[in-house]
């Protein structure tokens, strides 16, 4: 029940003058920023994002904090294929030594693991960019295809009730 009605939410998304293109780019956009390795900037940086590209900001806000345990869990990945892909020693770094550090705020991460924190930045722009890319490519077709469909059955529709 609760699958059906999100549907109807997102489908109305449609109608309330989205095109395609503008939906693809706000989801895709929101995914990239979304897992973006620096915990607490995502929602400074898409609302810069949203009002500059002129994008939907209730669903790029609403998927940043859908992905924001997907953003936790990949902060070392992303530190640890940086230390890999620009040849960095291996820092004693894990969940624990994350969390104590933004407990005591978020400077404290800054000041400890700031040279992780490149690394990890640099790895996402390695990856994360070109997958946002494909997203972006394969939503547009969905949204397109989908928005095509609506306009199909609505002819369809019209041409019976006359």
């Amino acid at each position: 029940m609760r699958l059906r009605n999100l549907g109807q939410k997102f489908t109305n998304l449609l109608k309330q003058g989205l095109s395609p293109k503008e939906l693809a780019l706000s989801i895709s956009v929101a995914v990239l920023i979304g897992v973006f390795p620096i915990y607490g900037t995502t929602t400074f940086i898409l609302a810069f994002l949203a009002l500059k590209m002129r994008l939907n900001m209730p669903i790029m806000l609403a998927i940043s904090y859908i992905l924001t345990p997907v953003q936790i869990l990949l902060i070392i990945p992303f530190a640890r294929v940086g230390e890999f892909l620009f040849g960095f020693e291996t820092l004693g770094m894990d969940i624990e030594s994350l969390q104590n550090a933004y407990a005591e705020g978020f400077f404290a991460v800054i000041s400890k693991y700031s040279g992780r924190l490149i690394l990890a930045v640099g790895s996402w722009l390695i990856i994360a960019v070109p997958v946002a890319v494909f997203l972006y490519i394969f939503l547009f077709q969905v949204f397109r295809a989908i928005k095509s469909s609506r306009k199909g059955s609505e002819n369809k529709i019209s041409s019976e009730i006359k």
